[in-house]
């Protein structure tokens, strides 16, 4: 009997017969924190309430998806064997759903005051801490398809 290398141990997902579902959801919050950021953007340019709408909207859309990816995240981690792979991935992603949690909250308020400045600066904060999760996730991701 050989014994098992962590070196080769790779990254399952949850998913129906081994299908990953976590990537596909995983640029859900990337892209709507993105997008939010981008619409808030538009709102101070304009100062049109459609984009204040928008933010509000993207907003909601990536802390649902970004639930959803992080649920399957976590069930992940408690089966992983290797969990440094997908720790910094995790945190980063959590940081930035707690912060966008904080900036729907600031986006409920009515007009300028719901943009400047704090829901941008929450806004970029939580954008910049997304794609770095992306990025750990693409990295750790790469680094298990090469020890197979």
């Amino acid at each position: 009997m050989m014994a098992r290398s962590s070196a080769t141990t790779r990254i399952r997902l949850v998913g129906p017969r081994a299908h990953p579902v976590y990537p596909a959801l995983l640029p859900i919050p990337i892209i709507c924190f993105a997008g939010a950021l981008l619409t808030d953007l538009a709102y101070i340019a304009s100062a049109q309430m459609m984009w204040l709408d928008f933010s509000t909207w993207l907003l909601l859309a990536g802390l649902v998806g970004g639930g959803f990816a992080g649920a399957l995240l976590i069930i992940e981690l408690v089966r992983a064997h290797d969990r440094r792979a997908l720790r910094w991935h995790f945190l980063l992603l959590l940081a930035a759903w707690i912060v966008e949690v904080f900036n729907s909250f600031i986006h409920a308020r009515d007009g300028w005051t719901a943009v400047v400045p704090t829901g941008l600066s929450l806004s970029i904060v939580a954008t910049v801490l997304a794609l770095f999760a992306g990025w750990f996730w693409q990295s750790a991701h790469e680094r298990s398809a090469e020890t197979v």
